[in-house]
């Protein structure tokens, strides 16, 4: 760690230097070349940004700990799963499509990578907040990645697929059906990074002392469970504060409000065939639903720091799958062998050296021994005669085989040929879907509506919703069809089958849980510039005691008449910003002139689904607003409580906004 405050400015060499002002020949003259100090600032200026991520660019991070729960010696040799031995971890959010610049609240999979930095060494978990992918061999990741990006000849859209680039690839992948839903509902748009799970979506081989191999499936489990935010609201996120979820996990962190997850697996017996109840374990396309087999909890873990430097940490990190520890191996999954390799070729090219481990964030707790040497920026100087290994002269000595990272006990052989792994790809999409309620069926088909008529290739579009939405649901592709003039598959075809059962898991946005209101932001409103002490009070208390935040919002930010401090004004904030709104509207009357600027903050709240508590009356009639999550009254303890309850549960009320007639379009 490097503290230059308050230090005394020095050149590279070490000599003290000034680079606030040019040398120049006189005070009206050219600068001279002889300026080499300030020319080398300008080197490093020039250099100071390494090449983004091709995917995941975007991203935010927090160190914290992970638990074990318990000795799981009995499963694998993982020093990391072993005894209640903490372990330093470094966790990172990102999103996959968008660029640096971009909008973390962009509809995306997002990406949530941990770095566990365990006494026996590094053990990256890189994996997605949904548990599929879209393919299901790595020799098609270039492809997808090019398909979901900007189009080769506009270079836009920078942020998000709905174009016909993606929509033609998707049409030639049918596997992708389950992931892309996924994305298209709300859970493509979760709320922050502390309300979503992260997701290994391959199988995995856990092996222990004995030699014993049992195949396992990863997760991290949000203790403050899952929320979404709402399209229109997730792009006006986007345009407001483009980093909202990465100021959210600071914040709160920074608030002491640590977010925490379980780790858990879901266990498969190793018997060589990599099925599971019909469930091809090396599709990375595929879910076992947890309502087939329930995880198991083996750990936990809290982030409770931010980084201190952006670059040097959340941007300088580097994960890689194949990253594991002894204990851990793998399964001829033909994705995660792809992503084995490229991970830590993409890392070195993004260093420009295949130094970048020895990097702070990325180096192990532990001793590095190897003949890695050389290369761009080696920072170690390596003593001693001998380059090489095996060697009789004092160098690097080989770990004996036994002690060595273990793998599996199999054998394996077969035909040398290309083989295109292929499982129904419309069963477990038609799951998901039937796993939803309505109103997020609604959603999912207005996000399909709003990719597929964006696509300019009416062919593509038409393609689409014929070869994929079709065979998942007849009516899916009716309702779609019909929102972009696309011709309409006639009932009957594609299919109408409804599941035996359906799997709540694999849409965790359900509102008939009750979810902790932590880290959420209620706006308290006022509609003439003065909020009583007392209402004041009553509302923040309450709030705070749940460890919900709040901000006070008026014409004009200060302090108002009655000694409260207004932290926004309807200039410098939005609805967006907020979970839940409470208007303190005490002696309103119906000839008290509403600005239009705090109308259209409560409608838009109201529209978004949020509820909405005032302490008082008739500022909610005079805007017509009636509706489930309205709470009005004059008792500022009864209205904040009903508020903070409807946070907990539903969290929102979509009903607000209307359904497709669904008879009238599908029969």
């Amino acid at each position: 760690m490097v503290d230059t405050m308050g230090q005394t400015e020095t050149a590279d060499n070490g000599v003290l230097d000034n680079t606030t002002t040019s040398l120049r020949a006189g005070k009206r003259g050219y600068v001279l070349l002889e300026d080499t100090i300030v020319r080398k600032k300008m080197l490093h200026f020039d250099r100071e940004r390494a090449p983004e991520r091709v995917v995941h660019a975007l991203g935010h991070a927090a160190y914290g700990t992970f638990t074990p729960t318990g000795d799981w010696s009995n499963l694998t040799s993982a020093c990391w799963l072993q005894g209640n031995t903490p372990s330093d971890v470094f966790t990172r959010f990102s999103v996959v499509v968008a660029g640096i610049g971009g909008a973390d609240t962009g509809r995306d999979t997002h990406g949530f990578a941990t770095k566990i930095y365990s006494k026996c060494g590094n053990h990256d978990l890189v994996g997605n907040h949904v548990p599929s992918f879209f393919i299901n061999d790595g020799a098609l990741f270039p492809d997808l990645v090019h398909a979901v990006k900007a189009e080769p000849n506009t270079g836009f859209p920078t942020g998000g697929s709905a174009h016909t680039n993606a929509y033609d690839f998707f049409t030639q992948r049918p596997e992708h059906a389950e992931q892309l839903m996924a994305v298209l509902s709300d859970m493509g748009i979760p709320r922050d990074t502390r309300h979503i799970s992260g997701n290994g979506v391959h199988t995995y081989r856990f092996i222990n002392a004995q030699g014993k191999s049992t195949l396992f499936k990863w997760y991290w489990l949000p203790k403050l469970g899952h929320r979404a935010l709402v399209y229109d609201e997730a792009t006006k996120l986007a345009g407001k504060n483009n980093n909202f979820q990465r100021i959210d996990l600071f914040t709160t962190i920074e608030a002491g409000l640590y977010p925490e997850w379980e780790f858990s697996v879901q266990l498969f017996p190793d018997d060589g065939e990599y099925m599971y109840n019909g469930i091809d374990l090396l599709d990375a396309t595929q879910i076992v639903p947890f309502e087939m087999n329930a995880p198991v909890t083996l750990g936990e873990m809290v982030l409770n720091r931010n980084p201190s430097n952006y670059f040097a940490e959340t941007e300088s990190v580097s994960f890689a799958p194949s990253n594991v520890v002894d204990g851990v191996s793998f399964v001829p999954d033909p994705l995660l062998q792809w992503r084995l390799m490229s991970y830590d070729d993409t890392a070195t090219h993004r260093h420009n050296s295949p130094n970048g481990y020895l990097l702070p964030v990325n180096a192990p707790i532990g001793p590095v021994n190897n003949n890695y040497r050389d290369g761009y920026m080696q920072p170690k100087i390596f003593e001693g005669e001998s380059a090489s290994s095996p060697d009789e002269i004092g160098g690097v000595l080989a770990a004996d085989p036994q002690a060595a990272l273990a793998v599996a006990n199999e054998t394996v052989s077969g035909q040398v040929g290309r083989f295109q792994p292929f499982n129904d790809p419309f069963t477990q999409a038609r799951g998901f879907w039937f796993s939803m309620d309505q109103f997020a069926q609604q959603h999912a088909v207005d996000a399909y509506r709003f990719e597929l008529g964006h696509v300019s290739n009416p062919n593509v579009t038409a393609k689409y919703i014929s070869t994929i939405l079709n065979p998942v649901n007849n009516c899916l592709a009716r309702r779609v069809a019909l929102g972009v003039g696309a011709p309409m598959p006639a009932i009957g075809t594609g299919s109408s089958v409804v599941p035996n059962m359906t799997f709540p898991s694999l849409y965790p946005l359900s509102t008939n849980v009750s979810l902790p209101v932590t880290g959420l932001v209620v706006a308290i409103l006022t509609t003439s510039d003065n909020i009583p002490m007392a209402t004041y009070k009553t509302l923040t208390s309450a709030l705070s005691s749940q460890k919900a935040l709040f901000e006070v919002v008026a014409s004009h930010q200060g302090v108002l008449a009655s000694g409260v401090s207004a932290n926004e004004s309807y200039v410098t904030t939005s609805s967006v910003f907020f979970d839940a709104v409470i208007i303190v509207s005490e002696g309103f009357s119906m000839n008290t002139s509403i600005p239009l600027v705090e109308k259209e903050f409560v409608r838009e709240a109201f529209g978004h689904g949020k509820p909405i508590g005032e302490v008082g009356s008739g500022f909610l009639s005079s805007l017509q607003l009636t509706s489930p999550g309205l709470f009005i009254n004059s008792n500022a303890g009864s209205v904040i409580n009903s508020v903070i309850g409807a946070m907990e549960m539903p969290g929102r009320f979509p009903q607000r906004n209307p359904l497709d007639d669904v008879k009238a379009i599908c029969g």
